[in-house]
């Protein structure tokens, strides 16, 4: 097995490693369809302004999904959806406290490479 596979099964074995770091996260395309997933999630309330280095107020949400368990839920990459008249991929999960959370997926970088999406994301009231 080469460097290549090798680090894709890393990826997958780390993402879903119930006793480390991933958590379950609830996938919904626009269809409405909803499929739970692990992976890890990340919802940041303070920044840093890059040009500046000093402190923001804001938040920034992301998650990492691998991908072999949204293709075996049927789904295909989420993706942002621009018109404000089309529901949009969201993802939901709880932080550490168990207060759910629900936000649209603003950006999405594949990595086909290790076989994982991340998605950048933002609050989100249906």
């Amino acid at each position: 097995m080469g460097l290549r596979q090798q680090a894709r099964r890393d990826v997958q074995r780390i993402l879903s490693d119930v006793d480390g770091f991933a958590w379950s996260i609830v996938v919904t395309n626009p269809d409405g369809r909803s499929a739970c997933v692990r992976g890890f999630s990340t919802d940041v309330a303070d920044l840093i302004d890059p040009e500046t280095g000093m402190g923001i107020s804001g938040r920034q949400a992301e998650v990492s999904l691998p991908l072999a368990p949204l293709r075996k839920a049927g789904f295909e990459l989420p993706a942002h959806i621009a018109s404000e008249d089309s529901k949009p991929w969201t993802m939901r999960f709880d932080d550490i406290e168990g207060t759910s959370h629900t936000f649209k997926v603003m950006r999405t970088a594949p990595d086909r490479t290790v076989g994982l999406v991340l998605c950048y994301l933002e609050a989100y009231v249906a």
